[in-house]
């Protein structure tokens, strides 16, 4: 697990998590629901269990979407979720140069944990990424999270998007200079990169105890 989901999880856990400028000092803390007696041990202990799953899957998902389809450029990511208990929406800019990384560790955690809320199963979710190319070109594309995982938008479904009115439905203007892409599928994680593929340029240490991993 990448340090990333590291402070996901410590936050889900209820530990400290040092707060950077943009973060207030609370942004980062999990208050617990209050528990009913009759909850068990074993239940909370299930629960835990699913939301730290959730949690891999989505920082995985996130990765995966660094490592294989983000090529060079300043990427602008926003990643939504709308669930029973409301809307959060989250987004982060990061920049790509090579195998170089330029990115900003508390608001990927942010933006995963947006992912993983959309994953529960009554929710739903996004995630949008405009991107403006070395060569000067701007394009957006997008991912929906569905069945665990981010799956890619059409260049039609994301210019619709951008180009309607979400609460009137009226039609919208393009942006002049925006190019609406086709998504790229974001592979999993089992399907490990073919010869001569780069390796990941996202991959921190495992700074987990051992006896927290696999």
């Amino acid at each position: 697990m990448s340090e990333y989901q590291d402070h996901v999880r410590q936050s889900l856990e209820g530990q400290n998590v040092e707060p950077s400028e943009d973060l207030g000092m609370d942004a980062m803390r999990w208050s617990p629901a209050p528990v009913s007696d009759a909850e068990t041990d074993d239940a909370m202990q299930s629960a835990a269990d699913r939301a730290h799953a959730l949690l891999d899957r989505a920082a995985d998902a996130y990765l995966s979407l660094l490592d294989t389809v983000l090529g060079d450029g300043t990427h602008h990511m926003v990643a939504n979720a709308s669930t029973p208990h409301g809307d959060r929406t989250e987004g982060q800019e990061l920049t790509v140069i090579g195998d170089a990384l330029i990115i900003n560790e508390a608001a990927s955690t942010r933006v995963c944990a947006v992912i993983a809320a959309a994953m529960v199963g009554c929710a739903t979710g996004a995630v949008v990424v405009r991107t403006f190319g070395p060569d000067g070109s701007e394009f957006v594309r997008g991912w929906r999270v569905r069945n665990f995982w981010l799956r890619p938008l059409t260049a039609q479904e994301i210019r619709e998007a951008y180009t309607v009115d979400t609460e009137t439905g009226a039609p919208v203007a393009p942006e002049p200079g925006v190019e609406y892409r086709q998504a790229e599928r974001v592979p999993r994680p089992d399907q490990a990169p073919t010869h001569g593929e780069s390796a990941s340029h996202t991959a921190p240490r495992d700074n987990r105890p051992p006896n927290r991993r696999n």
